[in-house]
């Protein structure tokens, strides 16, 4: 919902007027608002996977696309609001690299059914698509699959290498905002809070922050991040590249928070990272593209 909009002051008021009341219901309806993954965006991919299959997340379904291929797999995640067609350019290239590609829609997302959704939900289906599959390679994952990503693999899931594209390293700042849009009084906000804490209870989640749980990863990781992400600061890829001895932190300029997914210098760094982590991908010459990667420094 737009934060000016019809719809955000209706459901302020209602809000306010249930919290007066009733402020642990008023919580959960906040929690719940707050995981609303609004209009579906479908997606029909040129070329066709050559499979699509359903799997389960817990009590949520997951719908993966795949792309064979003789080498090892690599999962792609899409962000919040975002659909597995987001990721489409990275297909091509990393099925001429050989690899089998799987593209999972997440969870309230795409032909993934529901209407809400949220972190843990995520986690457990990027842990549960990469439990499916024999050999992980790597994770290209982009905004809210970040943390998705991390988390998952927190919890033992096999990642290898991920390419984490404008990733948020913690949900606390958009807990604030929506509480700040939405006019939430105190005990409704402790209220929305003890929810969520009861939710990640729940799903064995310990913590939602990446920074606390990125420091036991073993992986090797290429955070890229626009420095002036207008959705995502550039602090969070800051924050998790401090905390992840293994990872590598890319600072580029002009691509915003999902431009880069669809320019061919970030696709081929990327590609080059999951499939050639040995140094020698630093050390070729890139082939023309529509537009210069500009790298800038930390």
């Amino acid at each position: 919902m737009a934060e000016n909009s019809t719809n955000v002051r209706i459901a302020s008021a209602a809000l306010a007027g249930l919290g007066a009341v009733w402020p642990r219901a008023a919580g959960r309806l906040a929690y719940e608002l707050f995981c609303t993954t609004g209009p579906r965006r479908l997606t029909r991919f040129t070329p066709a996977p050559d499979a699509v299959e359903h799997f389960r997340a817990g009590r949520r379904r997951v719908v993966s696309y795949i792309w064979a291929g003789g080498g090892p797999t690599v999962l792609l995640v899409h962000g919040w609001r975002g659909r597995s067609g987001d990721m489409a350019h990275f297909i091509g290239p990393l099925r001429d690299a050989g690899r089998r590609v799987v593209v999972i829609d997440l969870p309230g997302h795409g032909r993934s059914p529901g209407g809400r959704s949220q972190l843990a939900d995520a986690a457990l289906a990027v842990e549960t698509a990469l439990r499916r599959e024999p050999q992980i390679e790597a994770v290209i994952a982009h905004s809210f699959g970040v943390p998705a990503t991390v988390l998952a693999a927190a919890r033992g899931a096999p990642v290898p290498r991920a390419v984490l594209l404008s990733g948020p390293a913690s949900m606390e700042p958009y807990l604030q905002r929506f509480a700040q849009v939405f006019r939430l009084s105190p005990t409704v906000r402790a209220a929305m809070r003890a929810r969520l804490n009861r939710v990640l209870d729940r799903t064995g989640l310990k913590t939602t922050e990446l920074a606390a749980v990125a420091p036991a990863l073993t992986g090797r990781a290429l955070i890229i991040h626009d420095r002036e992400d207008r959705e995502v600061p550039f602090l969070s890829a800051q924050a998790l590249h401090r905390a992840w001895q293994g990872a590598e932190l890319l600072p580029i300029e002009g691509f915003g928070h999902r431009r880069l997914l669809a320019d061919p210098a970030i696709v081929e760094r990327a590609v080059k990272f999951v499939v050639s982590w040995d140094g020698a991908a630093e050390q070729t010459t890139p082939p023309p593209a529509r537009r210069e990667l500009r790298v800038v420094g930390i």
